[in-house]
């Protein structure tokens, strides 16, 4: 089963709101640069200058060309990022109006776009720098002539930078491409569990949500550390991507501890839903691009079919991680540890449900969901998948073949539904 990286109590969902942004690293940038653009001043003061002149490397012929070049990378460079900046902005306003807007999360994820914002942040400010020590009357050794040939590499090097990132956005436009990743990223699960009989006793204390929001993820690692030798069953009574209010239980333990205060740190809870939640995010976000492909004002009929290929290659991702019904998801590394809701049916029951009321009107795109029931239920039986795995997608599948058929309007889209569910049917039997 593939694993992945998740964002892991209050300390790792913090450092992935100050990095996934387009602020944080051109800030820096910005910082860096006058500090890096006096440190070549200085060098071309203690001896690049005369260097350069000594070998016939000066990039300019005179100080007031200097000044003329300085300025026209400044002018450049300031033209470029404000180019940039509003390109990227066109992107995200008509991507996210036409697609979903939680797929912004996801591009401010994008390492291509803050690179590029941070270069040509980079490069704008050393050149101000730069032109700043830029005497136009000066002599030639006293001319800053290792900074300004970094100023005009710098700025060569914008110009290809700048092809590479209008191309990494025109290329975000295309759906299809952040689809594919969605659905192979939510393939992979944070954590394994097994099932296993629930708690059946009382529960000696309960740790409360500090704040409303969303659950953004779980450090079970560190609590387990943390509570040490045989701290008995602890129940996490919410999943990731799980909404609370403040004052509801969120962790509940067999045992009296003295841990709250570490347990709140172990469980980040954030204003809204965001990438970091994992599959359970990205899950919804797929069903989200369906059903908004599928609305009259976009009627984007191949998204929707591409998002339920995707949310199908995400459920084989996660088939190990099915539960019986009559058992709890357990962590399979951590046996003490209840993780009720981060199972196959807590990550699929409720997405699917609401695919099925998007789809219901589309007959088409119905018969494609129910074919890719079809082929897991073939799949998992060549596997040796549990039979609940295999009665949850035929019950998934019967019920949309219903849905739809109880919407449909031609005698040939009700045919089309029957016949793909008598396909699913015979796969299961």
């Amino acid at each position: 089963m593939a694993r992945r990286a998740s964002l892991n109590g209050v300390t790792s969902w913090a450092l992935h709101r100050l990095v996934a942004n387009y602020w944080s690293l051109p800030m820096v940038a910005v910082l860096f640069a006058p500090l890096f653009a006096l440190l070549t001043i200085w060098f071309d003061r203690e001896g690049a200058t005369a260097w350069l002149l000594d070998h016939s490397l000066t990039p300019i012929a005179s100080a007031e060309t200097a000044k003329e070049v300085v300025s026209t990378a400044v002018a450049v460079g300031a033209a470029f990022i404000t180019l940039y900046f509003s390109i990227t902005l066109l992107v995200l306003t008509l991507a996210a109006g036409n697609l979903g807007v939680r797929l912004v999360e996801r591009w401010l994820d994008k390492s291509m776009v803050r690179i590029a914002m941070s270069a040509l942040a980079f490069s704008l400010v050393y050149a101000l720098i730069v032109l700043a020590a830029v005497d136009p009357a000066a002599p030639m050794p006293k001319l800053p002539l290792l900074s300004i040939l970094l100023v005009i590499g710098f700025q060569v090097a914008m110009i290809g930078l700048m092809g590479v990132a209008l191309h990494d956005l025109g290329r975000t436009m295309f759906i299809d491409t952040s689809i594919e990743i969605i659905g192979h990223n939510s393939g992979k699960t944070i954590v394994n569990v097994v099932g296993a009989p629930a708690h059946q006793g009382d529960w000696a204390m309960e740790v409360k949500a500090p704040s409303t929001g969303y659950i953004e993820g779980i450090d079970t690692d560190r609590l387990n550390e943390r509570l040490g030798r045989s701290p008995g069953k602890l129940r996490f009574c919410v999943a990731p991507g799980a909404h609370v209010l403040k004052g509801e239980p969120i962790l509940q333990l067999e045992r009296e501890q003295d841990c709250e205060k570490e347990a709140i740190k172990c469980i980040a809870i954030g204003d809204y839903r965001s990438n970091g939640q994992g599959p359970v995010f990205e899950i919804r976000l797929l069903v989200e691009i369906a059903a908004r492909a599928l609305s009259p004002g976009i009627n984007d009929f191949y998204t929707a079919l591409t998002s339920v290929d995707a949310l199908t290659d995400a459920m084989a991702g996660q088939a190990d991680n099915w539960v019986d019904e009559g058992l709890t998801p357990h962590h399979a590394e951590i046996s003490h540890f209840e993780l009720p809701g981060q199972d196959f049916a807590g990550l699929f029951a409720a997405p699917l449900a609401q695919l099925r009321q998007a789809a219901a009107d589309y007959p088409a795109v119905s018969v494609r969901m129910i074919d890719n029931y079809t082929r897991l239920i073939r799949q998992f039986r060549q596997g040796d998948a549990p039979l609940g795995l295999m009665v949850f997608l035929n019950n998934k599948a019967e019920r949309l073949a219903t849905h739809t058929i109880s919407k449909a309007e031609l005698d040939a889209d009700r045919d089309d539904l029957m016949a793909a569910l008598a396909r699913c049917q015979e796969a299961f039997t």
